[in-house]
């Protein structure tokens, strides 16, 4: 099947859902469909699939951001189920076991372009807790999409990934007062708040904003945390930052379900 250049970059990108219980997102390449991250099980990935009416015999590729398990759960029993070769940071395919548990484990090099399904993927650095975490900025010829989840920082690297790209789709993990003030454990705010932990919505609105420009058509926040945040902190940070600037664009929450406006 072959996309329409003049296509919404928005419509070739779909979510499956984002959170503490599981992440992936679809995006619609010119030569197949690729997933980053597969945080559900197998067959609950192909059943979500199929509420978007994607065949899933149209998967060409996984992209892995990091280890966790709410982003490769499903990895392992999709890519052998469909022969799919799965891409990751040499470091995540060490912690994540890819080279002896999946068929075709690839390497996705920080700034190292690769073609996938027909688009130019760039890996970059984020800043997690983990041995070697990345986003990805995937080229589309209807514009480039960058996911820029689990990351404490925004890294000089996905700063210039997400500079002109079309889609945005952000980590707005926490609210820092909801956080500080709320139930988790210390040490557990610590490592959240930390540079190597989640992103906030103020960091995420900031990023965001100097991101923008004219041709940015949608952005999607990320893997909000049930405890610690909440739609309208998102909107009240990223939405009230883009009124500031004068960008005619808003925030679109991605939840566990998928995406809910």
């Amino acid at each position: 099947m072959s996309l329409d250049i003049n296509t919404a970059p928005e419509s070739l990108v779909h979510f499956l859902g984002s959170g503490s219980s599981g992440n992936c997102i679809v995006i619609e390449a010119p030569e197949g469909v690729v997933l980053v991250d597969v945080g559900f099980s197998a067959r609950e990935t192909l059943r979500r699939l199929g509420t978007l009416g994607i065949d899933p015999e149209r998967l060409r590729a996984i992209i892995v951001t990091h280890e966790h398990g709410d982003h490769v759960r499903g990895v392992r029993v999709l890519a052998k189920r469909l022969s799919v070769p799965v891409y990751s940071s040499a470091g995540t395919r060490r912690a994540a076991f890819l080279d002896r548990e999946c068929q075709d484990s690839r390497v996705l090099a920080p700034a190292d372009p690769t073609t996938i399904a027909g688009a130019n993927v760039i890996a970059f650095r984020a800043s997690h807790d983990t041995v070697e975490p990345i986003g990805v900025r995937v080229e589309l010829p209807q514009g480039a999409v960058t996911v820029v989840t689990d990351t404490g920082e925004i890294t000089a690297e996905a700063r210039e990934a997400m500079r002109d790209s079309a889609v945005l789709a952000v980590e707005c993990n926490h609210d820092v007062d909801m956080l500080t003030n709320g139930p988790y454990p210390w040490f557990l705010k610590q490592r959240i708040l930390s540079t190597r932990g989640h992103l906030s919505n103020v960091d995420a609105a900031t990023a965001i904003a100097d991101a923008c420009h004219d041709s940015l058509t949608a952005i999607y926040a990320l893997h909000l945390s049930e405890t610690n945040n909440a739609p309208r902190h998102v909107r009240t940070s990223v939405d009230t930052t883009l009124e500031r600037i004068g960008h005619p664009c808003r925030v679109r929450i991605v939840g566990p379900l998928g995406c809910s406006d």
